[in-house]
Parts: C-alpha cells; sequence; structure tokens
C-alpha cells in the first residue's frame, strides 16, 4: 500500500463530501479503504493504534457513523449485529459464508440485476438494490462445514490483558 497515495485520497473523498478533514479521520478512511475484509469498528482500531495511539475505539465508531452518513462507506449485515462497513465506491453485492462468516464482493456485472419494481407499497421511494447471496466458501467446503443459520461464534483472543472476542476475516 502507498500510504500516502491513499491518505491523499481519503482526504480528497472526506473533503468531497463535505466532512471536515482531520488527522484520525483521514488514518481511518485510508484504512478502510485498503481493507478488503468488510471490517467492524474493533478490527480498524486494531490495526490503526499502533501508529495512531493517541485514537480511542469510540473515535473510530463516531467516525464511521460520520462516514455513513456522509455516503463515504456502507454498512455491510454479515453475521451479526457488529457494524460492519465497506469502502469500496464501486457498485458491488456481498455474499456472506454462512459458516465462518467473511464477506466476499460480487461484481454486479456479472449477474443480471432484478427488474426494478415501478412501485413499492406504503409510499416508499427506492434508492437502490444490493444482493446479499449466501454461501459455502471453499475452506469451509473443505472442512465439511455445513451451513449454519445462526451468526458463527467470536473467537477468544487476548487483548490489553483481558480475553474480548473477535472474529477473524
Amino acid at each position: 500500500m502507498d500510504l500516502a497515495r491513499v491518505s491523499a485520497e481519503a482526504a480528497g473523498r472526506i473533503r468531497a463530501a463535505g466532512v471536515k478533514v482531520t488527522g484520525p479521520r483521514v488514518a481511518i478512511l485510508a484504512a478502510l479503504l485498503d481493507a478488503k475484509s468488510h471490517p467492524d469498528a474493533e478490527q480498524l482500531f486494531d490495526s490503526l493504534k499502533a501508529h495512531h495511539p493517541s485514537l480511542s475505539l469510540s473515535t473510530v465508531y463516531k467516525t464511521l457513523e460520520a462516514f455513513l452518513a456522509a455516503g463515504l462507506c456502507r454498512r455491510v449485515r454479515g453475521d451479526g449485529a457488529r457494524l460492519r462497513v465497506d469502502g469500496s465506491a464501486d457498485d458491488h453485492d456481498h455474499a456472506v459464508c454462512r459458516g465462518c462468516g467473511r464477506i466476499f464482493d460480487i461484481e454486479q456485472a456479472l449477474f443480471p440485476r432484478p427488474a426494478t419494481p415501478p412501485a413499492l407499497p406504503g409510499g416508499l421511494t427506492l434508492t437502490a438494490i444490493r444482493l446479499e447471496y449466501e454461501v459455502l466458501c471453499p475452506g469451509c467446503r473443505a472442512e465439511g462445514t455445513s451451513v449454519n443459520h445462526e451468526p458463527p461464534a467470536p473467537r477468544p483472543r487476548e487483548r490489553r490483558g483481558t480475553t474480548t472476542t473477535q472474529r477473524e476475516e
């Protein structure tokens, strides 16, 4: 990753979205643009804390909410209640592995889109159509994993002297 180029791109996107450009916001968006794993706030925080020791997890959450509101990233449903985000501006859908919870990008051009309904009930206005495919990834198939209809259980890990949980991407 060319950090200077990605940081400049992040600053430009933040500015173009009408959001105040700050060092933490540039670092968070740059990390999000570089991430292909559709990270949650804790994963972004963990990837940034070594180079940005004054950054807090609260700042990451608040920044992601501001980015979502400004259209700089989008929320990914994924495998549970955690806020997961996608920094890719390209139109694409997602495939979520029902075994391990990994999220994969699917180019919309690969598959025909459903017809846009002329109207939705209750006065709803359609703004976008996004598809989410439920899949078993090659790794889970090789391990003989069956489809899990519940979110995958977080794996324990050590962090700052306490045990927390996090899903590996």
